[in-house]
């Protein structure tokens, strides 16, 4: 059988698994109703970019929650369901499960809140081509590749869906609560630093959103923590998942 085959059918199955009814529709419900919660946050009714900044909190604390249990579900709950014994039992290699699973999930819930954070265009009168719409949607996409570093370095440690869970949701939201506000370490400190210098560059003179002038480094730090931590944690549970880990 060839590797895109196989691939398509590891999709298929890790989608079917992960994200059947009414798993899917809670999930856009979630990320819809995050989306309506920044729109009803915004004050004054400027109707502009600065709108997408207002209420980013909550959709990235939505975000956080459902990421992290979706891959709970998909590399811990697996352990305990039997369902990675039962794939092993075919003619594919662990590698391939692995990207697969990372791909359809990651691919699924990116495509997801894009489609709903879209919605703000509609909402707050924002032109397609507003850069800054497109800015947000990246800093959702590092957001989602950080939570999912963290929630599969924790599943791969304690093979217990709940536990993964539980403990992937408090490191991330504790960070976002117990450091300052303006640090990289913390969801929003991050997107107001992108989207404050991507602000300054587009839109100069203007401060809807960051209210103070963002450094290069600190842009660039936003940028680099989350991807360099998603690049460390994966490829460190890569090849563990693939060399080392016991599947009983």
């Amino acid at each position: 059988m060839n590797t895109p085959k196989i691939f398509f059918r590891l999709i298929l199955w890790e989608i079917e698994n992960s994200l059947s009814l009414p798993v899917l529709s809670l999930i856009i419900a979630s990320a819809i109703l995050a989306v309506l919660v920044q729109s009803t946050s915004i004050t004054g009714f400027t109707h502009n970019y600065g709108d997408l900044y207002s209420g980013a909190n909550t959709i990235f604390l939505v975000l956080t929650f459902v990421t992290c249990i979706l891959f709970s579900h998909s590399f811990a709950g697996s352990f305990g369901r039997g369902d990675l014994k039962r794939i092993l039992s075919y003619p594919v290699k662990r590698w391939q499960i692995f990207i697969s699973k990372m791909l359809a999930l990651n691919l699924a819930i990116f495509s997801i809140y894009a489609s709903a954070y879209a919605m703000n265009l509609y909402i707050n009168a924002i032109s397609l081509l507003e850069p800054m719409f497109y800015v947000s949607l990246f800093t959702i996409f590092l957001q989602l590749l950080f939570v999912c570093a963290v929630s599969v370095g924790i599943s791969m440690l304690a093979k217990s869906e709940l536990i993964s869970i539980v403990v992937s949701f408090m490191l991330i939201f504790g960070l976002d609560n117990a450091i300052n506000f303006n640090n990289i370490f913390t969801s929003m400190g991050r997107f107001r630093n992108i989207f404050g210098y991507f602000e300054q560059l587009i839109h100069p003179g203007f401060h809807y959103a960051s209210h103070i002038t963002v450094t290069f480094e600190q842009f660039t730090g936003s940028i680099v923590f989350p991807l360099l931590t998603a690049v460390i944690v994966i490829g460190i549970v890569f090849v563990y998942f693939t060399r080392k880990m016991e599947v009983d």
